[in-house]
């Protein structure tokens, strides 16, 4: 066999890497065009931020806005193992056309480079530099969708899965290198968060090729960077408090009982509950289902009823 050829990290079925550097994506690569959902009115239309970096968000407007109505701001984050998906994978396009329908707020959908091209922190870097547009354009005119409806002031930060963990990372950011005028985040979804840390937690599997294996797969979309436990990963156990201080005024985190994250996600809410933080937090758990079950099963009664509850997230005013 071709030494070249030979594998060096596989997520069975969405991902295989090669030593050469050739990489296969099996999943994420198809794309939802943007249009007007015929389901719930939502329009939606896509634009490059930065062409040198290719970063870019599809924005979604709900149906029945007036002129002068100012909405919530959904700034969303899709999954994907910091791997694959864009913001126009009709599993992302579909869920943040129902959260804004339902929420009746303007919505921002993320596509950042992807590891292991681009390892993390990119992901982060590329997200945080489109946040920053979203409130430069609210202010200044720079999309009339968000200039004339968006409210910089009442901005949601979500993600599922990877894209939770790139929420919360930049909802802890803010005390570095941020304007004094930039605007505090509303509120902060993480939608069965990833998360994970060396040691097993609470009622967390001891299976150890499992462990082994997500183990290996931090450390491949990471480029080794990072340890297990650094604060990107594991800031439950940061020794530092600022790992655990997001500058929001309420977190919602969503669990699901047969989610591998799950115990970190209740754990998350645990901390958040004890450190000091100065904030409103809730969590809501889906008992009988595994992992980001609502992008495969949206129409089921359970993802039903969580949209539901994340749409009133977004909208409460306070």
């Amino acid at each position: 066999m071709d030494p070249d050829m030979e594998l060096e990290y596989e997520f069975p079925g969405v991902v295989r890497y090669y030593k050469s550097g050739y990489i296969e994506r099996f999943d994420g690569t198809v794309i939802a065009p943007a249009t007007i959902d015929p389901t719930t009115g939502v329009s939606s239309k896509d634009l490059v931020i930065d062409k040198s970096t290719g970063l870019s968000v599809r924005l979604y407007l709900p149906d029945g806005i007036h002129s002068d109505n100012k909405l919530p701001i959904l700034f969303f984050i899709h999954g994907g193992a910091f791997m694959i998906h864009t913001a126009g994978s009709p599993v992302y396009h579909n869920l943040v056309n129902c959260l804004v329908g339902n929420a009746k707020a303007v919505g921002v959908s993320v596509t950042y480079r992807l590891a292991p091209e681009h390892p993390v922190p990119v992901a982060y870097a590329d997200t945080w530099d489109a946040l920053k547009w979203v409130v430069s354009s609210c202010k200044s005119g720079g999309d009339p969708w968000l200039s004339k409806h968006g409210d910089p002031d009442h901005i949601i930060m979500a993600g599922d899965s990877a894209g939770a963990n790139i929420a919360h990372n930049l909802a802890v950011r803010f005390d570095r290198d941020v304007p004094e005028d930039f605007p505090k985040i509303k509120g902060l979804l993480l939608m069965n968060p990833y998360f994970w840390g060396k040691e097993p937690i609470e009622c967390e599997t001891l299976e150890p090729d499992f462990r082994t294996w997500l183990d290996h797969t931090w450390h491949f979309i990471c480029a080794r960077k990072f340890v297990l436990d650094h604060p990107f990963l594991n800031p439950m156990a940061a020794a530092e408090k600022k790992w655990m201080m997001p500058r929001c005024d309420r977190v919602m985190v969503t669990v699901a009982e047969y989610d591998m994250f799950r115990e970190r996600g209740r754990k998350y809410v645990e901390v958040l509950q004890s450190n000091g933080w100065k904030g409103e937090v809730e969590m809501y758990e889906t008992y009988g289902e595994r992992h980001v079950y609502f992008l495969a099963k949206p129409k089921c009664e359970k993802a039903i009823r969580e949209i539901e509850a994340m749409a009133t997230f977004i909208n409460r005013k306070w």
